[in-house]
């Protein structure tokens, strides 16, 4: 394919010609969306590696990790320029890829959804579930999937996009949907973990935060507040410590999300509580542009 000459100003006839624009329109297309995989990942090994697809109302990305060398992760975040939502983004990222033709270990959809409720196992059932979703949600809107958290003994129940659904559903041979919550208490709720008091787990996104607050043996409370402010999450933290009653000497919080975005927050939260710390990295190391969901979703595995 041969290309007009597109410097000093100067354009020649042919550039003019349409299939000419269309030849060089697709050509940076191709570009833009092929992805370069990292020598460190071999993707000849058939079932070798995890891939985890995060969706997001406004960007979508997408990890692979091998279980027993969480250390060689691939992390990619779809580039939405040109794009009307981050779901068409990803689709052609899809259809231009031969990698998610490969045969992997298991397919992960990771759902940020803030819309949820937790309900203990005790009382679940999925005879019920219609009769839940009524009396929970006002807006029915897409499909509902409930996602079990063993760790915490309970269920999130949630609403997925009924298109993006159906899709992962048609692309992918058995994709298992995780609500982005369930990783993180399953992570905070470890056994590994030894707590002689109680505990606030904060985990930041650009436009909210996750508050996670646990007992020394029991999960509490989960909830999402949607802000862009910090001076709202702030107020968000310290309200549900306050309503929890929770000890602003003794008990303590660990914020966890992007360090480097986060160091204000945490410098705040210290004028108002004494045991205020960022969450220790789940994976060392990392990229730190990996959400912290998934990097906690990775080690769910090992």
């Amino acid at each position: 394919m041969r290309f007009p000459n597109l410097y000093e100003k100067t354009y020649s006839n042919d550039f003019v010609r349409s299939s000419y624009i269309i030849d060089i329109y697709v050509y940076f297309k191709y570009i833009q969306m092929k992805i370069n995989i990292p020598d460190n990942i071999d993707l000849h090994v058939p079932n070798r590696y995890i891939l985890t697809v995060y969706v997001h109302p406004e960007k979508f990305s997408f990890s692979l990790h091998c279980t027993n060398s969480l250390e060689s992760c691939f992390f990619y975040k779809v580039d939405t320029a040109g794009q009307t939502d981050a779901f068409s983004a990803f689709k052609d990222l899809f259809f231009d890829n031969d990698l998610f033709a490969l045969s992997f270990q298991k397919t992960c959809i990771l759902d940020f959804s803030p819309l949820f409720t937790y309900v203990p196992d005790a009382i679940y059932s999925e005879k019920y579930k219609e009769d839940y979703i009524k009396l929970i949600f006002s807006e029915r809107t897409g499909v509902f999937l409930d996602h079990a958290v063993p760790a915490a003994k309970l269920r999130v129940l949630y609403p997925v996009s009924e298109p993006v659904h159906n899709f992962f559903v048609r692309s992918f041979d058995a994709p298992e949907f995780v609500h982005y919550t369930a990783p993180l208490i399953t992570h905070f709720h470890s056994p590994d973990i030894k707590r002689n008091r109680r505990q606030m787990i904060v985990n930041t996104h650009e436009k909210g935060v996750d508050v996670f607050c646990f007992s020394k043996k029991l999960f509490l409370l989960g909830n999402h507040f949607p802000c862009e402010k910090r001076q709202d999450a702030l107020y968000y933290i310290l309200y549900t410590w306050k309503q929890l009653k929770l000890d602003k000497f003794a008990d303590s919080l660990l914020v966890a999300g992007n360090p480097s975005r986060d160091i204000e927050l945490i410098d705040t939260l210290r004028l108002y509580l004494r045991h205020v710390h960022p969450a220790p990295p789940i994976i060392p190391d990392a990229d730190i542009t990996i959400p912290f969901e998934m990097a906690a979703n990775f080690v769910s595995f090992v």
